[in-house]
Formats: structure tokens, sequence, C-alpha cells
């Protein structure tokens, strides 16, 4: 009878331990990804400054730079390129993926990381190729 119990009891914690080590490894990007889209989709993100460095530059009440990314998976910016988004998780970092083209036709295509995404603010990160610090660029919906 001992016996029977000793075994029955670790046959439940294998169980239990196996259960619960699945459950930790659950992939949770698809849902990240698309909260993402939530977040971002249908508003005009307009950039109140940027950090490269230690060096801080502002554009709060100046006319500056804007990008919208719509919930068809469009964009469009104050520099007059138009496109398509799509939010990605790279690693273990979210990107906007953004493929554009200029007034002239040409194809541009570029990649921000998101570090932090709210209802009202957007702070969004790159590194340029040859370059040692990133550039963070921080946006808001209020103008």
């Amino acid at each position: 009878m001992k016996r029977n119990f000793t075994y029955t009891i670790t046959l439940l914690f294998c169980i239990l331990s196996m259960t619960q080590l699945t459950s930790c490894s659950k992939d949770t990007s698809g849902a990240e990804i698309n909260l993402s889209y939530q977040m971002l989709s249908d508003k005009t993100w307009y950039l109140d400054y940027s950090i490269v460095g230690s060096t801080k530059r502002t554009y709060v009440g100046q006319s500056t730079y804007f990008i919208d990314f719509l919930k068809n998976k469009t964009t469009k910016d104050s520099d007059g390129l138009t496109g398509t988004y799509t939010v990605e998780k790279v690693g273990n970092v979210l990107q906007i993926h953004v493929l554009a083209k200029t007034s002239s036709t040409n194809t541009v295509e570029y990649v921000y990381n998101i570090e932090s995404i709210g209802t009202g603010n957007l702070i969004l990160y790159y590194t340029l190729s040859g370059a040692t610090v990133p550039t963070k660029l921080y946006f808001s919906t209020i103008r």
C-alpha cells in the first residue's frame, strides 16, 4: 500500500511539473503584436523630441514630423511617404517594418524598434549603420 501511494504521488508530481513547464513557455508574441496594432492604428503620431546619445532635440510647439498608422495597415507621413507597415517580433523586440514610396515613386524601407507603446505615447528607436548609439524618437498623439 505504501509503495502504491509513493508511486501515485511521484506520478502526480511529474504530471504537474510537466504542465507547469509547458505553461511557462507559452508563446504570447501574437497577442503582443495584435495589441501593438490596436495601440498604433488610426492615430496621428507627432514627434515631440529625439535623443541621440546625450543630445536632446525638441519639436514641441513646432511644425514637425508626424506619421499615421492606419487600421488597414497603410501609413503616410509628413515627408510625403506612403506605404504599408507590419508589426513583428524579431528576437525579443517588437518592430514596425515600413515599406513606403516617395512622391517620385522611389521605394523606401525602414524598421523602428518599439521600446514602449501606450494609448497616447510611443517610443521608437533605431541605430543607423555605422553608428554606436541608437536614436530614440518620442511621439505623442496630442498636438
